[in-house]
Protein backbone atom coordinates (compact mmCIF):
# COMPACT_ATOMS: atom_id res chain seq x y z
CA UNK A 1 0.00 0.00 0.00
CA UNK A 2 1.00 3.26 -0.75
CA UNK A 3 1.28 6.18 1.49
CA UNK A 4 -1.39 9.35 1.78
CA UNK A 5 -1.20 12.18 3.91
CA UNK A 6 -4.74 14.12 4.21
CA UNK A 7 -4.37 18.39 5.14
CA UNK A 8 -7.13 19.80 7.03
CA UNK A 9 -8.36 23.50 8.08
CA UNK A 10 -9.21 22.61 11.86
CA UNK A 11 -8.40 26.73 12.45
CA UNK A 12 -11.24 26.93 15.42
CA UNK A 13 -11.96 23.27 16.16
CA UNK A 14 -12.13 22.54 19.68
CA UNK A 15 -10.01 18.97 20.83
CA UNK A 16 -12.92 17.77 21.72
CA UNK A 17 -14.36 18.15 18.29
CA UNK A 18 -10.72 16.41 16.88
CA UNK A 19 -10.79 13.39 18.99
CA UNK A 20 -14.50 12.60 17.29
CA UNK A 21 -12.97 12.93 13.74
CA UNK A 22 -9.92 11.02 14.49
CA UNK A 23 -12.51 8.91 15.80
CA UNK A 24 -14.58 8.54 12.94
CA UNK A 25 -11.72 8.04 10.60
CA UNK A 26 -10.22 5.08 12.26
CA UNK A 27 -13.89 3.75 12.73
CA UNK A 28 -14.57 3.96 8.83
CA UNK A 29 -10.87 2.30 8.26
CA UNK A 30 -11.96 -0.68 10.20
CA UNK A 31 -15.79 -0.65 8.19
CA UNK A 32 -14.65 -0.21 4.84
CA UNK A 33 -11.28 -3.13 5.38
CA UNK A 34 -14.03 -5.21 6.91
CA UNK A 35 -15.25 -4.94 3.34
CA UNK A 36 -12.20 -6.09 1.57
CA UNK A 37 -10.84 -2.78 1.32
CA UNK A 38 -7.48 -2.26 1.90
CA UNK A 39 -7.15 0.66 3.91
CA UNK A 40 -5.52 1.91 6.78
CA UNK A 41 -5.42 4.71 9.06
CA UNK A 42 -2.29 5.02 10.84
CA UNK A 43 -1.82 8.78 12.31
CA UNK A 44 -2.47 12.34 13.24
CA UNK A 45 -1.05 15.45 13.91
CA UNK A 46 -1.77 19.17 14.81
CA UNK A 47 -0.36 22.13 13.95
CA UNK A 48 -1.27 24.55 16.30
CA UNK A 49 0.10 27.39 14.65
CA UNK A 50 -0.88 26.74 11.44
CA UNK A 51 -5.00 25.44 12.20
CA UNK A 52 -3.88 22.58 9.92
CA UNK A 53 -4.41 18.88 10.88
CA UNK A 54 -2.11 16.04 8.90
CA UNK A 55 -3.52 12.55 9.09
CA UNK A 56 -1.84 9.70 7.59
CA UNK A 57 -3.28 6.97 5.76
CA UNK A 58 -1.96 3.66 4.07
CA UNK A 59 -4.47 2.23 0.55
CA UNK A 60 -4.20 1.03 -2.36
CA UNK A 61 -4.92 4.47 -3.97
CA UNK A 62 -6.17 7.74 -3.39
CA UNK A 63 -9.71 7.25 -4.19
CA UNK A 64 -10.03 4.87 -0.46
CA UNK A 65 -8.64 8.07 1.07
CA UNK A 66 -11.26 9.96 -0.45
CA UNK A 67 -13.85 7.09 0.65
CA UNK A 68 -12.84 7.52 3.92
CA UNK A 69 -13.24 11.01 4.56
CA UNK A 70 -16.43 11.36 2.38
CA UNK A 71 -17.95 8.60 4.64
CA UNK A 72 -16.55 9.91 8.19
CA UNK A 73 -17.73 13.47 6.97
CA UNK A 74 -14.53 15.08 7.60
CA UNK A 75 -13.91 18.15 5.18
CA UNK A 76 -10.22 18.32 3.93
CA UNK A 77 -8.15 20.36 1.75
CA UNK A 78 -6.39 17.96 -0.22
CA UNK A 79 -4.88 14.64 -0.36
CA UNK A 80 -1.09 13.98 -1.52
CA UNK A 81 0.78 10.58 -2.00
CA UNK A 82 4.07 10.93 0.25
CA UNK A 83 7.23 8.48 0.67
CA UNK A 84 8.04 7.51 3.84
CA UNK A 85 12.15 8.28 3.64
CA UNK A 86 12.95 6.85 8.18
CA UNK A 87 15.77 5.71 8.08
CA UNK A 88 15.81 1.89 10.12
CA UNK A 89 17.91 2.56 12.32
CA UNK A 90 15.77 5.39 13.57
CA UNK A 91 13.35 4.20 16.11
CA UNK A 92 9.12 5.16 15.37
CA UNK A 93 8.63 5.61 19.10
CA UNK A 94 11.12 8.27 19.54
CA UNK A 95 9.99 11.55 19.94
CA UNK A 96 11.31 15.25 20.84
CA UNK A 97 9.90 16.32 24.36
CA UNK A 98 8.22 19.72 24.01
CA UNK A 99 9.63 22.89 26.25
CA UNK A 100 7.07 24.99 27.95
CA UNK A 101 7.77 29.00 27.59
CA UNK A 102 8.07 31.13 30.52
CA UNK A 103 5.39 32.59 31.79
CA UNK A 104 6.82 36.27 30.76
CA UNK A 105 10.28 36.11 31.58
CA UNK A 106 11.44 39.46 31.77
CA UNK A 107 10.14 42.38 29.58
CA UNK A 108 6.83 44.19 29.94
CA UNK A 109 3.40 43.85 31.00
CA UNK A 110 2.69 42.96 27.79
CA UNK A 111 5.15 40.42 27.11
CA UNK A 112 4.49 38.33 30.03
CA UNK A 113 1.08 38.55 28.96
CA UNK A 114 2.34 36.84 25.51
CA UNK A 115 4.37 34.74 27.50
CA UNK A 116 1.12 33.65 29.60
CA UNK A 117 -1.02 33.32 26.46
CA UNK A 118 2.02 31.04 24.56
CA UNK A 119 2.26 28.84 27.27
CA UNK A 120 -1.47 28.69 27.57
CA UNK A 121 -1.46 27.84 23.85
CA UNK A 122 1.28 25.28 24.74
CA UNK A 123 -0.75 23.31 27.04
CA UNK A 124 -3.38 22.85 25.07
CA UNK A 125 -0.98 21.26 22.59
CA UNK A 126 0.15 19.01 25.43
CA UNK A 127 -3.04 17.79 26.40
CA UNK A 128 -4.00 17.55 22.54
CA UNK A 129 -1.19 15.86 21.83
CA UNK A 130 -1.83 13.18 24.52
CA UNK A 131 -5.37 12.91 23.71
CA UNK A 132 -4.68 12.07 20.03
CA UNK A 133 -1.72 9.76 21.10
CA UNK A 134 -4.15 8.01 24.09
CA UNK A 135 -7.13 7.90 21.34
CA UNK A 136 -4.68 6.23 18.75
CA UNK A 137 -3.94 3.62 21.13
CA UNK A 138 -7.66 2.93 21.76
CA UNK A 139 -7.87 2.53 18.17
CA UNK A 140 -5.24 0.02 17.86
CA UNK A 141 -6.69 -1.85 20.76
CA UNK A 142 -10.42 -1.87 18.84
CA UNK A 143 -8.81 -3.26 15.36
CA UNK A 144 -6.95 -6.07 17.11
CA UNK A 145 -10.28 -6.72 19.12
CA UNK A 146 -12.30 -6.57 15.55
CA UNK A 147 -9.60 -8.91 13.78
CA UNK A 148 -10.13 -11.58 16.93
CA UNK A 149 -13.36 -11.51 16.45
CA UNK A 150 -13.46 -11.81 12.71
CA UNK A 151 -10.70 -14.83 13.00
CA UNK A 152 -13.29 -16.26 15.83
CA UNK A 153 -16.15 -16.16 13.08
CA UNK A 154 -14.30 -17.18 10.59
CA UNK A 155 -13.79 -20.29 12.59
CA UNK A 156 -17.14 -20.39 13.48
CA UNK A 157 -18.44 -20.27 10.36
CA UNK A 158 -15.86 -23.41 9.45
CA UNK A 159 -17.25 -25.20 12.38
CA UNK A 160 -20.69 -24.66 11.64
CA UNK A 161 -19.90 -25.93 8.10
CA UNK A 162 -18.06 -28.81 9.76
CA UNK A 163 -21.34 -29.88 12.05
CA UNK A 164 -23.99 -29.53 9.14
CA UNK A 165 -21.77 -31.87 7.57
CA UNK A 166 -21.73 -34.26 10.47
CA UNK A 167 -25.60 -33.57 10.54
CA UNK A 168 -25.79 -34.54 7.09
CA UNK A 169 -23.62 -38.36 7.48
CA UNK A 170 -26.08 -39.04 10.33
CA UNK A 171 -29.14 -38.28 8.25
CA UNK A 172 -27.56 -40.30 5.87
CA UNK A 173 -26.98 -42.92 8.55
CA UNK A 174 -29.92 -43.01 9.67
CA UNK A 175 -31.83 -43.57 6.47
CA UNK A 176 -29.63 -46.50 5.76
CA UNK A 177 -30.37 -48.39 8.84
CA UNK A 178 -34.00 -47.36 8.10
CA UNK A 179 -33.61 -49.46 4.92
CA UNK A 180 -31.70 -52.10 6.76
CA UNK A 181 -34.80 -52.31 8.92
CA UNK A 182 -37.09 -52.52 6.36
CA UNK A 183 -34.73 -55.34 4.80
CA UNK A 184 -34.68 -56.97 7.80
CA UNK A 185 -38.20 -57.09 8.80
CA UNK A 186 -39.02 -58.56 5.28
CA UNK A 187 -36.41 -61.46 5.71
CA UNK A 188 -37.78 -62.40 8.85
CA UNK A 189 -41.44 -62.35 7.34
CA UNK A 190 -40.54 -64.69 4.36
CA UNK A 191 -38.38 -66.89 7.01
CA UNK A 192 -42.17 -67.32 8.77
CA UNK A 193 -43.80 -67.87 5.61
CA UNK A 194 -41.41 -70.41 4.42
CA UNK A 195 -41.40 -71.49 8.37
CA UNK A 196 -45.23 -71.87 7.65
CA UNK A 197 -44.84 -73.59 4.86
CA UNK A 198 -42.26 -76.50 5.50
CA UNK A 199 -44.67 -77.38 8.67
CA UNK A 200 -47.52 -77.65 6.62
CA UNK A 201 -45.47 -80.18 4.07
CA UNK A 202 -44.27 -81.67 7.03
CA UNK A 203 -47.35 -82.44 8.84
CA UNK A 204 -49.07 -83.15 5.24
CA UNK A 205 -46.07 -86.03 4.84
CA UNK A 206 -46.58 -86.86 8.40
CA UNK A 207 -50.77 -87.41 8.21
CA UNK A 208 -50.15 -89.98 4.89
CA UNK A 209 -47.36 -91.99 6.61
CA UNK A 210 -49.90 -92.30 9.39
CA UNK A 211 -53.17 -92.84 7.13
CA UNK A 212 -50.97 -95.62 5.60
CA UNK A 213 -49.57 -97.45 8.36
CA UNK A 214 -53.55 -97.28 9.37
CA UNK A 215 -54.42 -99.10 6.02
CA UNK A 216 -52.34 -101.96 6.16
Amino acid sequence: MALYMVERDVTGTSPERLRIEQTGLASTCIQLKLQGKRVRYISSAVIPADGRALDLFGAEDTELVKEVLVVARVAYSRIVEILDLTPTFIHRDVSRPRRMLPKGAGGSPTDAAKGVTLTMATDSTSDLTRWLVDGQRFFGVCLETVENADRLQARTQTLERENEMFREEVTRLRLRIDVLQADRNDMVAAFNDLAGHVTQVVDHILQKSEDGENGR
